[in-house]
């Protein structure tokens, strides 16, 4: 990291701390009531999963950042690497005890030994998804998958460089070493299962006919199953490659584990869940289930809550608590969102993940327009002209994009985060560095309204013109009005899950009663924020 580099995440770091303290919480207690509307658990959107020596489930988490030990027969979890380390895909247990785990955003593969110690393996392997030791545990190999395609096995010491197996097999994603020592692995750019020579890379087609293959496992009797993401059969494929249904489980499932006594544990990140499927008879039960994902965010139309779910756009009864769904990863176009903002017309989601933006139409579903390459944007919204003005926090500024053009709109903003639109069309600003500020779309005017407010991650806008912003680092909502005077309304909040380097999850939105409703990322759950009316 370059000086000047060093020297900002610090200044970043000083200005999301220091404001904490400016606006007291006693406000918080007296006026205004929390309700929790949804609950939920504190296992976020799993995708791999894997067997660790004591028996617990390992699951890891791309969205959530974290690695989860899950108790089998409890359900119940706990971290084992946060944030932002745990960042991972899938994982593999090495016969030492360590765990390996590949992160396909940083590129890298990493490592933690079992007095917690974590290394990188490997590195520059963009997009590095799959991974698993062949059955003598002693050579290790990984799948590329999004921004390329290839396998390569690596040294799980670290030493050596890594060997190109294969450049484009197509996308193999979590496969496993057969009998024959074979790699078996879903093509996921052709609905396929294959078997893969580690040795030559050579292919040949086993089983055909899968929408999205995501995971491909043996038994102790050495029978092949697949999953398929989309549909969630998960199915047992014959010598002849003919498929037979197992068990049907909800689309989104991730990946699979077979333990020793024919049992398939299955992680679906949608439903932050994993099921114990009994592969004779196909009876499934869920281990830990939650009705919310991870929320990243959430906003309203006035009647209904709509909440961006990590890998699911769901539906929020304020009234009632009851959970539906729009839709989900793998069975839908949708990709990872963590903001959202609605129009009349439209639900437009933004992916930090990703690096875009998705408007869709909420009549039909359908993605209408999309906006790639950008730089972890945190928030995104629509003008009346159909224009869209996006933040990117990590560059300080917003963008506007009119038709197929991007350009920036404002710049040095601290760290933009969350946005809304006024009545009058000018864009409230939620700056991670604690503060609210305007911004006109014409001109890229900047005013600011207040500060000292937080680690901010969103904000909405009062009918009067007020505003309400969430102080994610912070765990608090407030409330700003139009002179920048600040008040508390709820503290010790279940919000801001991720909080490095900026605020980067929980949201708030208003319903047209007046009452705050708050994504409460950290438990996936969404709590309401009520006036008592003292």
């Amino acid at each position: 990291m370059s000086t000047v580099r060093r020297l900002r995440s610090v200044a970043l770091a000083l200005a999301l701390v220091l404001p904490l303290t400016a606006v007291p919480d006693a406000a918080a207690t007296t006026r205004y009531r929390v309700q929790r509307l949804v609950t939920g658990t504190t296992l976020h959107s799993p995708n791999g999963i894997a067997v660790a020596p004591n028996g617990d489930l390992l699951t890891a988490s791309l969205a959530s950042e974290t690695i989860s030990a899950v108790d089998p027969r409890t359900g119940r979890n706990r971290t084992l690497v946060g944030p932002r380390d745990g960042r991972s895909d899938d994982l593999a247990v090495a016969p030492s005890g360590e765990l390996l785990w590949t992160d396909p955003v940083g590129g890298v593969v990493k490592g933690r030994a079992p007095d917690g110690r974590i290394r990188t393996v490997a590195r520059d392997l963009p997009g590095v998804n799959s991974i698993a030791f062949d059955r003598s545990g002693q050579h290790l190999y990984v799948g590329q998958l999004t921004f390329a395609d290839a396998l390569w096995e690596i040294d799980p010491a670290g030493q050596a460089a890594p060997r190109l197996v294969a450049r484009d097999p197509g996308g193999l994603n979590a496969f496993a070493f057969g009998p024959d020592g074979m790699i078996y692995a879903p093509r996921s750019k052709y609905g396929e299962v294959a078997r893969v020579d580690p040795r030559t890379g050579a292919i040949s087609v086993l089983a055909q006919g899968f929408r999205q293959p995501v995971s491909v496992r043996f038994d102790a009797q050495n029978r092949l199953y697949a999953l398929d993401g989309a549909t969630g059969q998960l199915a047992r494929i014959d010598p002849a490659g003919a498929k037979h249904t197992v068990a049907m489980l909800p689309a989104a499932d991730d990946n699979m584990i077979i333990d020793s006594t024919g049992h398939a544990y299955v992680s679906n990140m949608a439903d932050s869940s994993v099921s114990r499927v009994d592969l004779n008879t196909g009876t499934v039960r869920a281990i830990t289930s939650s009705r919310l994902a991870f929320p990243f965010d959430i906003a309203s139309d006035g009647r209904t809550l709509y909440v961006a779910d990590a890998t699911a756009l769901r539906t929020v009864n304020p009234r009632t608590g009851a959970v539906g769904e729009i839709q989900r990863r793998l069975s839908s176009s949708l990709e990872f969102p963590s903001g959202i903002s609605v129009t009349a017309a439209h639900f437009v989601l933004t992916s930090e993940l990703i690096g875009s933006v998705q408007v869709v139409d909420r009549r039909t579903g359908k993605v209408v327009r999309e906006v790639h390459g950008l730089d972890n944007p945190a928030d995104a919204v629509e003008l009346s002209d159909g224009s869209l003005v996006i933040s990117e926090p990590a560059n300080g500024r917003l963008l506007r994009v009119v038709g197929e053009e991007i350009r920036p709109l404002a710049e040095n903003l601290g760290t933009p985060t969350g946005l809304a639109v006024t009545k009058r069309g000018t864009v409230l600003v939620a700056d991670a560095q604690g503060r609210l500020v305007e911004v006109e779309p014409a001109s890229g005017k900047v005013v600011e309204r207040a500060a000292g407010l937080g680690g901010l991650r969103a904000v909405a806008v009062r009918p009067d013109g007020s505003a309400v912003v969430l102080d994610a680092t912070g765990h608090r909502v407030l409330s700003v009005n139009r002179q920048g005077k600040p008040e508390v309304l709820a503290a010790s909040l279940d919000v801001g899950y991720l909080d490095v380097p900026y605020a980067r999850s929980g949201g708030l939105a208003l319903g047209s009663n007046g009452t705050v409703y708050v994504a409460a990322d950290r438990h996936n759950a969404v709590d309401a924020i009520r006036k008592t009316h003292r």
